[in-house]
């Protein structure tokens, strides 16, 4: 048995070392664009923080994301793409760990279950804060099944500081430690918030500033728009890929079917998986779908989110495979055989879904087509007002020096009013109109702004609002 174990730890050492290796190659020879412009208002928060230190507790960033990245960060973007990547390693061998202390057969493969579920497995390639959050909250579970209850309410306490919707779990865990009787436990969910406040109190001279600087208190569904009640599900492809679904289904049918005809509904070992595993992940799933179907929270209906609590689906998944595979032990061969072209089938959806992400999405090569100009032109030594967070990165300056950039623009009548002679704005059409709140029409209007240049792509293409992609250039005319 001992024997068995160390093969199996091997094994799994081995899966998780060679797709490290793999992926430093790709990160250093890939330019990733999966989730728009947040992987790069995140990397320059985090980039930023050690000289503006009250970034480390942006609530946009995430405290705890930007403290953990941070140092990744300092050495360029590939970096930070690089920790993402680690942190989607820990959590696969987390996962393992939880599978065996759940006596899950099989467990080595929740590895690639969990690192080729295609969102998954593109999120780890951007710097982004859905991989930290899986990370904490597999090791919070694995703490919680391994009876450790103190370190797991300890450990759940950070979530909401890595990702806010996470609070909508908190009732599953509430309830698991209520049912175990763990009552001495439950103040210490509250660590995070309290020990966070109380770092980044001097920065906003209060105590409470987490919840008065909320960056989702307002629902922005003028911006964003809503959507399906079903969009999430109709995005399985992208999200879980059809065999991880599959699977999933299998497992969760499987456990409660188990738990209601064997176990006659105790509250037992099976109860709280099926509680705190596919039940918190189908809370996230629901949670997210509400939201963007009625418009709030600043929800996009991005795939990515769902990203957050992928692997809970993976454990799942593996949970059904099992099902099958005792279902059919007496075709050991045909199982065999089985498993290996699914996870094939697995690993190859889980990294080509989501191809586009390894490199410039379409609005970032116009993007740089405007920074390139303005390198050229030496424009960059001038203030630059910009919308679009992919432009201080493209031109590698200092995005929180108020005296040679800003992002936005003053919201005046006339904008050339009030920036100084020589100013560039870079207006894109995503972010300008949108976040920026800002129509192209005040900027073309207003005669203290000369339009040097305009960039379209060659075919064109819309983004949010509707508006036909393309970037322009101009400059604050000088006053004598």
């Amino acid at each position: 048995m001992r024997s068995a174990r160390k093969k199996e730890l091997t094994l799994v050492l081995s899966l998780l070392a060679v797709f490290f290796l793999v992926s430093v190659v790709i990160i250093f020879n890939t330019e990733n664009s999966f989730g728009g412009g947040d992987p790069f208002s995140h990397f320059r928060i985090a980039r930023w923080s050690w000289k503006y230190h009250r970034l480390f507790f942006d609530s946009w960033g995430k405290p705890v994301y930007t403290i953990l990245v941070s140092p990744f960060a300092q050495l360029g973007m590939n970096f930070a793409r690089l920790y993402n990547v680690l942190m989607g390693l820990l959590t696969a061998f987390f996962a393992w760990k939880l599978t065996r202390e759940l006596k899950l057969n099989n467990s080595w493969m929740v590895v690639l279950l969990v690192l080729f579920t295609p969102v998954y497995f593109s999120l780890m390639f951007a710097a982004l804060t859905e991989v930290t959050f899986s990370m904490l909250l597999i090791l919070s579970l694995l703490f919680f099944f391994q009876r450790k209850y103190f370190w797991s309410a300890v450990v759940i306490s950070f979530l909401p500081l890595v990702r806010t919707e996470s609070v909508v779990l908190f009732p599953l865990f509430l309830l698991a430690f209520g049912l175990k009787k763990q009552w001495k436990v439950l103040p210490f969910f509250t660590v995070g918030f309290f020990l966070i406040s109380w770092l980044g109190r001097p920065f906003y001279k209060g105590f409470w500033w987490l919840i008065t600087n909320m960056p989702y208190k307002s629902g922005s569904a003028d911006i964003y728009g809503h959507g399906k009640l079903l969009h999430f599900i109709n995005q399985t492809r992208g999200i879980l890929g059809y065999p991880i679904v599959a699977l999933f289904c299998v497992g969760l049918v499987a456990g409660l079917w188990f738990w209601i005809k064997k176990d006659r509904f105790q509250i037992d070992q099976r109860f709280y998986f099926l509680l705190l595993i596919p039940g918190s992940y189908l809370l996230y799933l629901a949670a997210h779908s509400v939201a963007w179907w009625k418009g709030l929270g600043s929800s996009l209906g991005l795939i990515r989110v769902i990203g957050a609590v992928t692997p809970l689906a993976a454990i799942t998944a593996l949970y059904g495979f099992d099902v099958l595979a005792a279902v059919f032990s007496k075709y050991r061969k045909i199982m065999v055989a089985f498993a290996a072209l699914l996870l094939l089938w697995i690993m190859y959806a889980g990294a080509t879904t989501h191809l586009d992400g390894f490199k410039k999405s379409r609005p970032q090569q116009i993007l740089t087509q405007a920074c390139n100009y303005m390198k050229e032109n030496h424009l960059d030594s001038n203030k630059i007002y910009y919308f679009n967070p992919y432009i201080p990165y493209r031109l590698g300056i200092d995005p929180f020096d108020v005296r040679h950039s800003w992002e936005g623009v003053p919201h005046t009548p006339k904008i050339s009013d009030v920036i100084p002679n020589g100013s560039i704005v870079v207006w894109d059409a995503h972010f300008g109109p949108n976040e920026g709140r800002t129509p192209l029409k005040k900027l073309l209007d207003d005669d203290g702004l000369q339009l040097l240049n305009t960039f379209r792509p060659v075919h064109p293409f819309k983004v949010l609002g509707g508006y036909n992609y393309a970037v322009y250039v101009f400059r604050k005319k000088k006053i004598n």
